[in-house]
């Protein structure tokens, strides 16, 4: 049965019964980032979601983030897919308040998610710390005029979606920068791995952004700002985990 990643924009806005029939089709997997947009978002929202998955046991495959699928492959020396392999095994349920938008956090569940939270507000600075310097890569971004700036990023773009071999290179520079230990060699990996797809991913988001603000970070950003940013990251994880799927 084929793998299926949900993201939080089709499940908030998809009608409850594509929901359903794309449970029953497919083995649909439900990752970390997408819990946690989940218990995060607004209760309307939260409902909303919850209340459109099977009302079962196991309505869905739960998969750990794309930061463990990275760790298993440095410490297994093999490619994280398929990632069924990854599923949560025990028995579950979602707790009927988080369907009917009564469930209220607090004790350690509040303690849990504020610690989450936290550590998803790192990881949007580093996000963001990534698409400031992203132009490094790519020299020809560097000193040309704006008005042909737009097609020398689509160009570039274009080059990382369909050249592997040049991904491997990028994948190799972040080595020699700052390797994780073990990260696997460059030459191994491939479409099926999370470092492959994290690095096509991360630099392709990158390059979208580093477009739409020049190159510059706003001048004091606010809230706005960085909750645009996060739910940027959070997508990017998504589309890791969903071309991992295949």
């Amino acid at each position: 049965m084929a793998e299926i990643v949900l993201d939080k924009s089709y499940l908030d806005g998809a009608p409850t019964s594509s929901v359903l029939a794309l449970c029953d089709r497919f083995e649909v997997l439900l990752s970390d980032e997408l819990f946690f947009e989940m218990m995060t978002t607004a209760p309307h929202s939260q409902k909303r979601c919850f209340s459109k998955l099977p009302n079962r046991e196991n309505p869905v495959g739960l998969i750990p983030n794309a930061g463990f699928l990275l760790r298993f492959e440095r410490e297994n020396q093999r490619q994280c897919t398929p990632l069924r392999q990854h599923r949560f095994n025990d028995r579950y349920i979602f707790n009927q308040k988080l369907r009917k938008g009564s469930f209220v956090f607090e004790g350690e569940v509040l303690e849990n998610l504020n610690r989450w939270r936290s550590q998803v507000e790192g990881d949007t600075k580093k996000f963001v710390d990534r698409w400031l310097v992203v132009h490094q890569f790519f020299p020809e971004l560097n000193g040309i005029e704006w008005r042909d700036f737009p097609a020398a990023i689509t160009k570039v773009r274009q080059k990382i979606a369909l050249d592997y071999d040049f991904v491997r290179g990028l994948y190799a520079s972040l080595l020699h920068e700052d390797a994780p230990p073990h990260a696997p060699a460059p030459a191994t990996v491939g479409p099926p791995w999370a470092w492959f797809r994290w690095v096509q991913c991360q630099v392709l988001a990158a390059l979208r952004i580093f477009e739409r603000y020049g190159g510059r970070l706003p001048q004091n950003p606010g809230p706005e700002f960085w909750r645009k940013a996060e739910h940027s990251m959070l997508d990017v994880y998504y589309v890791i985990l969903g071309t991992l799927a295949g």
